[in-house]
């Protein structure tokens, strides 16, 4: 290797070289050399303009100190004056020559440092710096990470390759990491059939085996994914983030041996428990001295487990403790917060009223010192008001109670718990006891009607209601703006069971075919198709027309239409005999539910006992015949009761009965109501009824058998318009499909609309 120094400036750069002509290239061949540092300058041809990033060019001058320039640099002589010394403008590698600088700065090398440089012609300058920044090609992240590795398995530190690379030590954990995939899924890598994110995902793990079944055993291209991988090789570990883990803690897990297999490529660093089996031994441990503490306390059991969400719960029936009075000192405080409670509500709600420059209105501060104030003291009340109670002996004979870690890592106990096993026990000692006995712990008796039977019954007493409500816009209006003022002017978490009416606009079709297959067999059914058709047959077929033309109809014709949609959204379908919401509906429709619903052996008979047979029978017919149909078989039994039946108008009792749905509704003055009717689910007549609003009671207002209705007139000619005449566009108002306000409806009226369809 030839050197360039002060004396020597002048050396041409084609001496001790070997060239061939490339055509329209450059000159291949040229010899290193050694030039002092301080010769080399900015060339004028370098391509890039733009200002070197000072992070870059510190990274490089670190990387140099440790591994030396290991790349040389292109440069061409520049222009000078006979008297002056020979310079070199640098071509390519200017980042390289400025960090070379730096290191002079920082004392580590001289001005004097020979660099190792190739000299082209100042015609091939532009070419040459084209080349260097144009065509340069990245290197796969493969060969990085095998390149981290090498330094490595050379003995070199975390620190030491991260100090050379210029990047963090997690950054280089991570690439080996990558780099110890199995070399097989590797390979893939590297040839680019997996991408980065999906060999980070299968790094979650350092077994091969489980990499390659995780990736070989994808039966699919997006089982293959990276968060499916992540998911497979996860499987059923804990997360660090697990309750459990919070609360032995990640320190005493490893302590104990246990292993973390870490996700160093997660969007959280994450890592999960190898040892389940170290965590649950050290879980067992932290917590029995808990769990002996509150077996002492008399309860029949006691256990631990690491969680004990809603699902958990629900095994179990939990009693209600005693409630523990206040003291003279407890109630005077509890009295003092109330107090203060309702002063500062007083003068942050005057506040909100007031305009600034009122007495009443409140600066900034002052506000948010009222607020914070108001928080306490309603933090204060709450823990006063549910604050634990204490459990009888008696209680404590026949329940237990359960350990479990809270979801951020604390531990909860939860007392009072019933196992099944134990309820009859339980339920004796509070009838003894004269203990208001918990609906959960109330023995269920098995009902007539299978689930099954009860979906169909349901879905045709629905189906029935949507097709007389089809008919009656003043109803169906009532029912769409209840179900609205239930949503905007109500709270509540079961108003819901107020209304039947779906106004998400979710037809619910499907959901009665499904319940009662033998509903479109049905007249009404069929009828109501049909008079929805005829509708369809109306409006533009372009839904982008829709509300113009619905501008233009009258007040009569929308009502009718809303009648057809409201009808389409009522959902009365149940798999409980209970009060419905639908009941409220039919009372006042004045809906005969048996002039739409028979019982037949299809639809009621065969689904049901022979003991239930003779006693629907004894009731309806005579106990004459109940007693001739119990000498029969089955089959036999149903056969004649169904003729027995015939023009009887029996419904099953539930629809008969025709409850209506409510919650429990307490006035602002009502807080010492009995807690068991606290829950505001409850259906009507579980509770006393003196704590309830007083108001029309619909159930007592329209009991069935409703009387039954007067048949009403055809459809007009317009309902049975043909598709054919329908356009796009809007039309001039037409006479309403049905005049209202109709008649009280029957189904047979519904085959004439499904004629004139």
């Amino acid at each position: 290797m030839q050197t360039v120094n002060a004396h020597d400036t002048n050396q041409t750069a084609n001496e001790n070289t070997t060239t061939a002509e490339l055509p329209n290239a450059l000159k291949a061949g040229s010899a290193e050399v050694l030039i002092p540092l301080k010769r080399l300058v900015a060339s004028p041809y370098n391509q890039r303009k733009t200002k070197r990033d000072p992070a870059s060019i510190e990274a490089i001058a670190d990387n140099i100190l440790a591994v030396n320039l290991l790349q040389n640099l292109v440069v061409h002589p520049m222009k000078v004056s006979a008297k002056r010394a020979q310079t070199y403008g640098v071509d390519a590698g200017e980042t390289r020559r400025q960090a070379l600088l730096l290191n002079v700065e920082r004392g580590h090398i001289s001005e004097d440092f020979p660099v190792r440089c190739i000299v082209i012609t100042e015609a091939e300058a532009i070419l040459a710096s084209a080349s260097e920044n144009d065509l340069r090609v990245p290197p796969h992240p493969a060969d990085q990470f095998i390149a981290y590795k090498a330094l490595a398995d050379e003995g070199r530190s975390p620190e030491f390759i991260a100090a050379v690379f210029k990047v963090t030590p997690k950054t280089v954990a991570g690439y080996l990491k990558l780099a110890n995939v199995s070399p097989k899924l590797f390979d893939l890598f590297a040839t680019d059939e997996m991408d980065l994110d999906q060999i980070k995902a299968l790094a979650m793990t350092d077994d091969h085996e489980r990499q390659e079944a995780a990736w070989f055993g994808a039966k699919h291209s997006w089982s293959q994914q990276p968060h499916e991988l992540r998911a497979v090789l996860k499987g059923d570990k804990l997360t660090l983030g697990d309750r459990m883990v919070k609360f032995v803690t990640v320190e005493a897990y490893e302590a104990a041996g246990g292993i973390v297999e870490r996700d160093l490529f997660a969007e959280r660093d994450d890592g999960f428990i190898v040892n389940r089996d170290v965590l649950n031994r050290l879980f067992d441990a932290k917590v029995a001295s808990e769990v002996e503490a509150i077996k002492a306390q008399g309860w029949a059991w006691v256990e631990a487990r690491p969680k004990f969400d809603y699902s958990d719960r629900n095994q179990f029936t939990q009693l209600d403790a005693e409630p523990v009075p206040l003291t003279a000192d407890e109630q005077a405080r509890y009295d003092e917060l109330e107090k203060r409670s309702g002063e500062i509500s007083d003068k942050l709600d005057a506040h909100e009223n007031a305009d600034e420059g009122d007495e009443a209105y409140l600066s900034d501060e002052a506000w948010q010192a009222l607020s914070d104030e108001f928080d306490k003291v309603s933090q204060a009340i709450d823990e006063m008001d549910e604050r634990e109670g204490n459990f009888t002996a008696e209680q404590m004979k026949v329940s237990g109670a359960v350990v479990a870690v809270g979801y951020h890592g604390e531990l909860e106990v939860v007392r009072g718990l019933v196992r099944r096993e134990d309820r009859a026990e339980a339920r004796a000692m509070m009838e003894d006891n004269g203990v208001a006995v918990p609906h959960s712990l109330t023995k269920k008796e098995k009902g007539v009607h299978s689930e099954k039977l009860l979906l169909n019954l349901t879905a045709h007493r629905t189906a029935a209601v949507q097709s007389a409500l089809s008919q009656n816009p003043q109803v169906a209006l009532v029912a769409t703006v209840h179900k609205l003022a239930l949503e905007y002017l109500y709270t509540g978490s079961s108003l819901d069971r107020l209304s039947v009416a779906q106004i998400s606009a979710r037809e619910v079709t499907y959901e009665l075919a499904r319940s009662a297959p033998d509903l479109e067999q049905t007249e009404h059914a069929s009828g109501l198709r049909a008079y929805v058709d005829s509708w369809r047959a109306q409006i533009p077929k372009n839904p982008n027309l829709l509300f113009g033309w619905l501008l233009e109809q009258p007040q009569d014709r929308l009502l009718n239409l809303l009648a057809v949609c409201t009808s389409l959204s009522i959902n009365g379908v149940s798999r409980e005999e209970g009060p419905s919401a639908v009941n409220a509906l039919a009372g006042a429709l004045s809906l005969n539910l048996s002039a739409y619903w028979q019982p037949t052996r299809a639809s009621y008979l065969d689904h049901v006992s022979k003991d239930r047979i003779v006693a629907v029978v004894s009731e309806v017919v005579s106990k004459e015949e109940g007693a001739r149909l119990a000498k029969m078989k089955k089959g036999e039994a149903a056969q004649a009761a169904e003729k027995l039946l015939q023009g009887k108008d029996w419904l099953p009792e539930f629809m008969a009965a025709a409850q209506v749905a409510e919650v429990r509704f307490y006035g602002d003055d009502d807080d010492d109501a009995d807690d068991e009717c606290d829950d505001v689910t409850l259906d009507a007549g579980e509770c006393d009824d003196s704590a309830a609003s007083e108001g029309p009671q619909h159930a007592d207002a329209a009991p069935w058998p409703f009387p039954k209705a007067a048949d009403f007139g055809t459809v007009p000619a317009e309902v049975s318009a043909r598709k054919s005449d329908r356009d796009d566009g809007p039309r001039k108002p037409t006479s309403p499909a049905i005049a209202w306000p109709f008649p009280t409806t029957n189904p047979q009226a519904l085959r004439g609309m499904r004629q004139a369809a």
